[in-house]
């Protein structure tokens, strides 16, 4: 299984199969079976709709019925239930910028629905224009500032990458930026204009709290391509810590979240090591997801 996991990978990149025998080939790894008649006529719809894509092949048999009944093991509840963790572990700011964090269904965004324990005065949340965010368009105006009786949360819309064109945010500053799952998206190249900006905003004390795929164990699973097409790129923690310290950082805090050690070591993916690994870990080479906390130097 583990050897046709990683021909997966491969076969993925370099485009030796079509889309349908893709399907086919991730129902035998994933699911031990031949693909069903009824299946294979809806991916063959989503393939004739152009609506198709490799990863998403993967993410539907991972949290399908059928492969939670057989094998117990749903990756990305797991994955949620580690970053929930960590989250409580993030101090209290009182002033938050969120790079990417509106909820589709939830006013106060992706970091209270996440499980942050504790209520700024003032949250501002900057993501793209409602029609184009990448969990669906709200189910709420985002026009106008909204008034909680722990603090107001408002809506800026724009990219991450072009933050200092977001005419309104120039003039604040905060005591935390924080970026939930979301630097993957911003493109390597304007990363450093982006860090910059962070840094400039930050009040005295201020950090910057962000968590991400960890490359290290995303190239055991996906070796040809990164995890999510909508990624950009990918990090090992000694590379984003070299990216902080070029931008003016220094990072004070690791958290590793799913700690994956066999796989680390072996370099053999295999999706029941995800349900016995430690949801929070100091070994942040051997998980999954890894958190920063950082400031400027």
């Amino acid at each position: 299984m583990l050897k046709m996991l990683r021909l997966l990978g491969q076969v993925k990149s370099g485009r030796l199969v079509s889309d349908e025998d893709y399907v086919r080939m991730a129902y035998l790894v994933l699911l031990r079976r031949k693909i069903d008649s009824v299946g294979l006529r809806a991916w063959r719809d989503v393939i004739a709709a152009g609506r198709f894509n490799q990863q998403n092949v993967i993410n539907t048999i991972l949290v399908s019925d059928e492969y939670l009944s057989r094998f117990g093991i749903d990756l990305l509840s797991i994955q949620h239930r580690s970053r929930q963790e960590w989250i409580r572990t993030v101090p209290h700011f009182d002033r938050i910028l969120d790079i990417g964090g509106s909820s589709p269904t939830l006013r106060e965004g992706s970091l209270i629905e996440l499980g942050y324990p504790h209520r700024p005065s003032r949250l501002d949340i900057l993501d793209r224009p409602p029609d184009q965010q990448y969990w669906g368009k709200p189910q709420y105006d985002q026009s106008v500032p909204v008034q909680f009786d722990w603090g107001e949360v408002s809506y800026f819309h724009g990219s991450g990458e072009r933050v200092a064109d977001v005419v309104a945010l120039q003039d604040r500053r905060y005591d935390c930026v924080f970026m939930g799952q979301a630097i993957e998206h911003i493109y390597p190249e304007a990363l450093p204009d982006m860090l910059d900006w962070i840094r400039a905003h930050l009040a005295p004390g201020g950090r910057l709290v962000f968590d991400t795929p960890n490359r290290l164990l995303t190239k055991i699973q996906c070796p040809g391509s990164l995890i999510d097409p909508d990624h950009k790129r990918e990090y090992t923690p000694d590379e984003m810590e070299q990216v902080m310290t070029a931008a003016g950082f220094r990072v004070t805090k690791k958290t590793g979240m799913v700690h994956l050690p066999k796989q680390a070591v072996s370099g053999q993916y295999d999706p029941r090591e995800f349900a016995e690994g430690a949801l929070l870990s100091d070994d942040v080479d051997a998980c999954y997801i890894f958190a920063f906390e950082a400031e400027p130097r």
